[in-house]
């Protein structure tokens, strides 16, 4: 009787067990099912993609999304290569070394001409950053003083069309001064040197030659705000719909999350740019960080267009119909309320 009993319990005993290995096997495939099954979560295959980027605070929705992981989250396996410039990311897309790049507009209407497959699928950013600065040991104290002086500018970029509109406006044109072209980074130095009386460009480096220069210099604001823009070809567009979608998704997420922790991306960029945190809060809130295509863009694009006929910098004489080069899917399916254009 004794081993019967002692049969039993063991028996009980192994039942136990058994079904609590069992109630626990249906927990944890019930836990993935429903992690497979949670809306938003990508689980299909990865797509690979380069991004040419610019380095400076206008471009940080991209190094956002890529160090919150938006980019793996949504299926992208995303490889980005920087650069100092906006021009130098669209000439990189342009040659085929990435498949999307961060843009300001006047680059993208520089290139549009000749490179009728660009394509517009969304913002990054659009700031006001661009400034007019002028050494006071070159007797410039006015802006009527420029006439004859060498100012740096960057050619094919925003900062060009701005300081066109910025002369013309006080009675000035190209003809009146003299052009120096540089990049970004090489004005810093060519002004700090003496090389060039003034300069036309935007932050950092409108930021670094005030520090540099300290109380030799005046500086004017440049005019409009300007856009930041995404750029992909129309074949990489076509080949790539639902990729493209989700890189704008990860850029949403990206906005979200500076809207919800500034404080935390200030550290962040201030980190990955190298910047100095009395730079981060000098031009901060020049920035408004957002994914967007608006009606103001194309007038801006038109504008653009328009000043370059006017002024020689291209052969073209009709302003092309920019809804062509503007790429809607992506954005509408992700966020349609960001699209504001009338077509």
């Amino acid at each position: 009787m004794a081993g019967e009993e002692q049969g039993r319990r063991r028996f009980r005993t192994w039942v136990g067990i058994l079904s609590v290995l069992i109630a626990l096997g249906l927990a944890v495939g019930g836990y993935f099912l429903l992690r497979q099954e949670e809306p938003g979560k990508y689980a299909g295959p990865v797509d690979k993609v380069t991004v040419a980027a610019a380095e400076y605070l206008a471009g940080a929705l991209i190094y956002v999304a890529e160090d919150q992981r938006f980019f793996e989250e949504n299926g992208l396996d995303v490889t980005i290569r920087g650069y100092g410039s906006g021009k130098a990311c669209a000439d990189a897309l342009i040659n085929r070394e990435a498949d999307i790049c961060t843009s300001a507009g006047f680059v993208f209407v520089s290139n549009s001409s000749q490179h009728v497959d660009l394509r517009v699928f969304g913002t990054v950013a659009t700031a006001q950053v661009k400034e007019l600065i002028v050494r006071k040991d070159r007797g410039i104290t006015t802006i009527d003083d420029l006439a004859g002086k060498r100012i740096g500018v960057t050619r094919r970029s925003g900062a060009e069309f701005l300081l066109g509109v910025f002369l013309t406006l006080n009675g000035l044109s190209y003809e009146t001064v003299e052009l120096v072209d540089l990049k970004p980074s090489e004005i810093v130095e060519a002004i700090s040197d003496g090389d060039i009386d003034a300069a036309f460009t935007w932050d950092p480096y409108s930021y670094d030659i005030k520090k540099e220069l300290g109380e030799n210099v005046i500086s004017w604001f440049g005019g409009e705000e300007f856009y930041f823009l995404l750029l992909a070809q129309r074949d990489w567009i076509e080949d790539n719909p639902a990729a493209a979608e989700r890189f704008i998704e990860s850029l949403l997420e990206a906005e979200e999350y500076i809207e919800d922790n500034s404080e935390k991306v200030k550290e962040f960029v201030k980190g990955r740019f190298d910047y100095e945190a009395d730079y981060i809060e000098y031009s901060w809130p020049r920035q408004e960080f957002a994914v967007i295509l608006e009606q103001a863009m194309l007038i801006t694009f038109e504008d653009q267009a328009r000043w370059r006929i006017e002024n020689n910098l291209t052969d073209k004489t009709q302003i092309p119909n920019y809804l062509n080069f503007i790429y809607w899917d992506a954005l509408e399916a992700a966020k349609p309320e960001a699209v504001t254009v009338i077509r």
